[in-house]
């Protein structure tokens, strides 16, 4: 009897541990939504370079894959921004039994912080003619 109870002990541990490689993949995802917002709405917003729409605009992208972000504006100043990472504490829970590797390779490791950007832009000065 002692056996069997020590087995399904056993087969049990193993089966969560299993089922929980890749906490952050699984918990947290491989995606993110990133929101852009600016003042005044309707700048155009892109991200690495391209463009993904007009502010206000949402858009799930995959974590650990952005850098940047530029919003612009005919007459107004364009800004650019780093885009930062974290590291996402949800990956400690799967370090013990591979080391995370599976959230690094997947890019959930880390995510987006922050999520949302406003952004105040400002108006270009006129050159004055004479």
């Amino acid at each position: 009897m002692n056996k069997i109870k020590y087995f399904l002990t056993w087969v049990t541990s193993a089966v969560l541990l299993v089922s929980l490689t890749g906490c952050a993949t699984l918990i947290s995802g491989t995606n993110q939504t990133l929101t852009f917002n600016s003042e005044p709405s309707g700048a155009e917003v892109y991200l690495d370079g391209a463009l993904i729409g007009m502010t206000p605009v949402s858009l799930s992208v995959k974590k650990n894959k952005k850098d940047a972000f530029l919003i612009k504006k005919e007459g107004y100043k364009a800004i650019s921004r780093d885009i930062t990472k974290a590291y996402d504490p949800v990956t400690l829970l799967s370090i013990f039994w591979d080391y995370s590797t599976t959230d690094m390779i997947s890019g959930a490791a880390f995510e987006y912080e922050p999520n949302s950007y406003f952004i105040q832009l400002q108006e270009v000065a006129e050159a004055s003619g004479d």
